[in-house]
C-alpha cells in the first residue's frame, strides 16, 4: 500500500507540474495605446510592426549587423552618429533627411551593415519597443513574418507568459500587425492554456486572410500608406515567411540576436551586460 500510496503521489506530482506548465499565457496587445491593460513583467514581449520596423530588424541581424539602438526621439538618434553608429530614421514612410537609412527592408544589405552598430526610430516600431521595456517586460523580443517559425519554436521553448504587442500606427490597430499576431498566436495556441478574447480575434483575422491575403493587406490603411510612397515592393516582402531566421532581443538598450545563443541565450545576455561600461556614482 504504501509503495501504491508513492507511485500514486508521484503521478499526482507530476500531473500539477504538466498542469502548471500549461498555465501559461498569451495576450494580443492589439496597439500600444491598450499596454497598461497587460502585466507585461512576468511575460516575453514579442514587437510586431510588419510594415516595416521589425522585418527591416531582421534583415539588418541577419545582414550582420551587430547591434541595434532603438529610441523614441529623432535628436536621440541623431546622437548616435559621434560615437560611431549608423543612424536609421523614419516617419510617416519615408527616411528622415540626414540619416543613412530610412525603414526599408531593401537599405540593410551586408556589405553596407555587416559588423556595424545602428541607432534607429521608426513611427511606431520604437516606440513599441520602449513602451514595453519602460514597463519593465521580462524579455523585449522582435516578430515579423521573416522569423516567425524561429521564434515560435524559441517562445515554446521558453515556457513562459506571452504578450504580442502590435505597433499599429500611431496608437491605431493595423491590419498586418493584428494578422501577424494572429499567425503566432495560432502557432502557441497547443502549448499554451490561457488566451484572451483578443487573441482570438487575431487568430480569426489571420485565418480569414490566410485565404486571400492580398486582398486583406491591400485593404489596409498602411498598405495604402506605403503604396502611395511606391513602397509595394516592401509590402511583398514584408509577407514573405522564413526569410531572416534570426531573434533581436533588448538586452539593456540595445537589440541583440540571440539566433545563435537559443540554448543559452540568459549567458549571452548576461556576457553583453557585463561589457557595458559601469556608471560612476557620485558621492
Amino acid at each position: 500500500m504504501a509503495k501504491k500510496a508513492k507511485v500514486y503521489g508521484s503521478i499526482l506530482l507530476n500531473i500539477n507540474f504538466v498542469a502548471m506548465k500549461m498555465k501559461k499565457f498569451v495576450h494580443v496587445c492589439l496597439t500600444p495605446a491598450l499596454i497598461d491593460q497587460f502585466d507585461v513583467s512576468e511575460a516575453i514581449v514579442v514587437v510586431i510592426d510588419i510594415l516595416r520596423a521589425t522585418t527591416t530588424m531582421c534583415v539588418a541581424f541577419d545582414h550582420g549587423a551587430e547591434l541595434m539602438v532603438p529610441v523614441e526621439h529623432i535628436d536621440e538618434c541623431k546622437a548616435y552618429e559621434e560615437q560611431g553608429f549608423l543612424i536609421a530614421g523614419e516617419r510617416s514612410g519615408e527616411q528622415i533627411a540626414g540619416f543613412d537609412f530610412g525603414n526599408s527592408p531593401f537599405s540593410y544589405g551586408p556589405e553596407i551593415v555587416s559588423g556595424k552598430k545602428i541607432a534607429i526610430t521608426t513611427t511606431n516600431g520604437t516606440r513599441a519597443i520602449k513602451a514595453a521595456q519602460v514597463r519593465n517586460a521580462k524579455e523585449i523580443v522582435v516578430g515579423s513574418f521573416s522569423n516567425i517559425s524561429l521564434l515560435s519554436r524559441w517562445l515554446i521553448n521558453q515556457n513562459e507568459h506571452v504578450c504580442l504587442i502590435c505597433a499599429g500606427w500611431r496608437d491605431h490597430v493595423t491590419l498586418e500587425d493584428t494578422i501577424f499576431a494572429g499567425a503566432l498566436s495560432r502557432r502557441l495556441r497547443p502549448h499554451f492554456k490561457r488566451f484572451q478574447d483578443t487573441a482570438l480575434v487575431a487568430e480569426t483575422l489571420f485565418q480569414s486572410a490566410n485565404i486571400r491575403k492580398r486582398y486583406f493587406f491591400r485593404h489596409s490603411s498602411h498598405y495604402n500608406r506605403l503604396i502611395h510612397l511606391n513602397l509595394q515592393e516592401e509590402v511583398k516582402y514584408a509577407m514573405r515567411r522564413d526569410t531572416h531566421p534570426v531573434i533581436p532581443m533588448m538586452i539593456g538598450d540595445e537589440l541583440h540576436d540571440i539566433s545563435q545563443h537559443l540554448d543559452n541565450y540568459q549567458d549571452f545576455k548576461a556576457e553583453i551586460l557585463a561589457k557595458r561600461p559601469r556608471k560612476s556614482v557620485e558621492l
